[in-house]
């Protein structure tokens, strides 16, 4: 019997228009009253993260950022913290520079980048609950968004030297997929940090042992649960060691080739209410 549900977000969870069926969030929320743990393990934002359980009424530990972060489902408060060093942010920024592709760091809540762009200023407004029936406007969602600060801090390696706050995952992004590739390649060979690939043009960095199964087994200790009782669904290569480590592991059938490599079992897409396809049959 699986008593505990780890869902990641975007791929799986969430369709393809950001949003949470209504098939799946009432299968998940009849397995949360029948007293299955329910949890989400993502590499977005806690705030973003807590938004979506809070919505479903999920009542476990929630993961955030790769696994640095372990929230509290109720409250959002940090229970658990990973960041990465001084040094290794440090690092990192001064290799974006030199290889001059974009990066930027995430504190609890803040998006931390060298300029404010088009781009990149829409981050907030990507990671709220999206309501159908709302237009999908900074102004619609402001209670939500503003809870993720975008902060312009101007050359990353001066902000990273003296930075305060503590920074739990960087991300490179860059159209130049060789490029990219480079930086990846460089960053593991230093045999420092978790890397893990979360689209085509982008790849995160965390610190050394960091990812959702190392969070995950910390939540399934508070809860007294053994991984052979977690089913765990991803879609991308950052859910690779979830989908190993749990007792059933499930690819998307939107999933990577490797998240579908890893997984003992593949269900239908995030367009095709795949995560509702799961509950149905294992739970």
């Amino acid at each position: 019997m699986y008593r505990l549900l780890a869902l990641d977000m975007d791929g799986t969870l969430l369709n393809p228009h950001k949003m949470i069926s209504p098939r799946v969030f009432h299968s998940i929320q009849a397995i949360i009253g029948k007293g299955v743990n329910v949890t989400i393990a993502s590499g977005r934002f806690p705030a973003s993260v807590w938004l979506h359980g809070m919505h479903v009424g999920m009542n476990s530990p929630l993961v955030a950022f790769n696994g640095a972060v372990i929230l509290d489902p109720n409250t959002g408060e940090k229970l658990h913290g990973y960041p990465l060093s001084s040094d290794s942010a440090r690092r990192i920024a001064a290799l974006g520079q030199m290889m001059g592709t974009y990066v930027h760091f995430y504190g609890y809540s803040e998006l931390f980048v060298e300029q404010l762009n088009e781009w990149n200023v829409k981050w907030p407004l990507a990671n709220v609950v999206i309501d159908p029936e709302k237009a999908h406007t900074y102004e619609n969602y402001k209670d939500q968004a503003s809870r993720i600060q975008m902060k312009q801090v101007g050359s990353m390696v001066k902000f990273t030297e003296a930075a305060s706050e503590q920074l739990y995952k960087a991300t490179f992004i860059s159209e130049d997929s060789q490029l990219l590739n480079e930086v990846f390649n460089e960053l593991q060979s230093w045999n420092e940090f978790t890397l893990t690939r979360t689209g085509s043009r982008r790849f995160d960095v965390n610190a050394a042992g960091i990812s959702k199964r190392s969070a995950l087994e910390v939540v399934t200790r508070r809860l007294g649960i053994s991984s052979d009782q977690v089913a765990a669904v991803g879609d991308y290569d950052n859910d690779v060691d979830m989908l190993q480590w749990a007792g059933l592991g499930i690819s998307m059938d939107n999933g990577s080739d490797e998240a579908k490599k890893a997984a003992n079992a593949v269900t239908a897409s995030n367009s095709n209410d795949g995560v509702a396809d799961v509950i149905e049959r294992y739970f």
